[in-house]
């Protein structure tokens, strides 16, 4: 891993990534994936997996402005639609869940005058409901338990809480046992949950800093941002009932459109990684709910031949030039 970052390194400081994206470039778009723009000492509510410090965000936002031309996901749903090649070296900026970090994110998107695309959780913004997500992670971090026990589907799931690794192992299994089942399950283990850990009396307190709320990205949509649909409560949209899916999928965008007075034609499928996270019969709840684009966690760049409800995006990672060999590296050496 360090041979190979070490690699990538040697090939972006000595130009010869910034020469292959001139001789060589691909005809597909960059879509990059961000979720929470936070300092590992601030964060709290999210994976540190998913994050990354205010300082390296501009750093990259700096380069790409430069290096790149970022465009909006409307520029390549028309690009797809009409089979009209992408802008060269086209990038998107788009962001998952909502955070509050996000409103930073924008400002920093705005010094260099860069637009991008923000999939909001839409019930949980302002903190009406809380992110599910962040509840398990702090809870699970700020306990004094040594273990808990979650029941479903008629089994019992036993995680060990003695120490920093086993109480990342215990978030990482209770996130996929929550995202494996429907919304009543996720109810109910949640409860159990919060049961068990009584002794973390702030989590209300730290809720309410965790999301956006709807005066911030009221602000987003006027300067240039676009605001997008990521189900209203971070539901596995295929492990839910029917009825619940479409719930999220159409009540999010009547919620955006109510709050921001402009369309919510673009939405992200909740969650990723190895496990079922979208499907045709999903897809075609999306489409009919009069989204225009969907974008996954499959790790890729998007071309002309993309399915529009299944764009692919380029995972981040803090290293600029793991970024960028991903960018415009990896696709002439992938078969």
């Amino acid at each position: 891993m360090k041979h190979s970052l070490y690699i990538k390194k040697l090939l972006f400081h000595s130009g010869v990534m910034r020469g292959v994206r001139s001789l060589l470039p691909s005809p597909g778009v960059r879509i990059l994936r961000y979720h929470a723009i936070v300092s590992a000492a601030d964060n709290y509510y999210a994976s540190p997996s998913i994050c990354l410090s205010p300082t390296i965000f501009e750093q990259q936002i700096r380069y790409l402005s430069r290096h790149y031309k970022i465009i909006s996901l409307d520029t390549v749903a028309d690009c797809i639609e009409t089979q009209t090649p992408f802008p060269a070296k086209s990038v998107v900026i788009t962001f998952d869940d909502g955070y509050q970090d996000n409103y930073l994110a924008y400002q920093i998107l705005k010094k260099y005058r860069a637009t991008g695309t923000f999939y909001i959780a839409a019930g949980c913004i302002d903190n009406a409901a809380p992110l599910w997500l962040f509840e398990v992670i702090y809870l699970v971090n700020s306990t004094k338990a040594k273990v808990v026990t979650l029941h479903a589907a008629e089994q019992s799931h036993h995680f060990a809480l003695d120490d920093t690794r086993l109480r990342q192992t215990a978030i990482r299994k209770i996130t996929e046992l929550v995202k494996s089942n429907d919304l009543d399950t996720r109810i109910t283990m949640l409860k159990q949950l919060k049961e068990q850990i009584r002794d973390v009396r702030d989590l209300d307190e730290k809720c309410a800093q965790v999301m956006l709320s709807w005066d911030q990205v009221k602000e987003m949509a006027d300067n240039h941002m676009t605001i997008a649909g990521h189900t209203m409560t971070h539901l596995n949209l295929p492990n839910a009932a029917p009825e619940d899916a479409l719930h999220e999928i159409q009540s999010c965008r009547k919620r955006i459109e109510e709050e921001t007075g402009r369309p919510a034609v673009h939405f992200s499928y909740p969650n990723g990684g190895n496990y079922d996270y979208y499907n045709d019969t999903i897809k075609e709840m999306v489409r009919q709910s009069g989204y225009r684009t969907a974008t996954t966690s499959k790790n890729g760049i998007s071309v002309l031949a993309s399915d529009l409800f299944a764009l692919e995006r380029i995972r981040i990672t803090p290293h600029l030039s793991e970024m960028i060999y991903q960018m415009d590296m990896e696709p002439l050496v992938k078969p």
